[in-house]
């Protein structure tokens, strides 16, 4: 079984959605595939402590992990 993380940088544009005036809903927009940067973790724990530090750093962070299988 293997375990990543798969990080990109915030946006730095400012929302044009304030919680005081709601234009619509946010919708989730992909990262660009070439800006997504992958780290591997030995362990499930290992890639929690690494997504933290880099969620401070200015990134969104996602943890994913195969089943295994072959």
């Amino acid at each position: 079984m293997n375990i990543w993380i798969e990080y990109w940088e915030k946006s730095k544009e400012p929302s044009k959605n304030t919680h005081a005036q709601m234009r619509e809903q946010a919708s989730w927009v992909p990262p660009d595939p070439e800006k997504v940067r992958k780290r591997f973790c030995q362990s499930r724990e290992d890639a929690v402590i690494y997504a933290r530090s880099m969620e401070e750093q200015g990134y969104h962070t996602i943890i994913k992990q195969d089943n295994g299988g072959y």
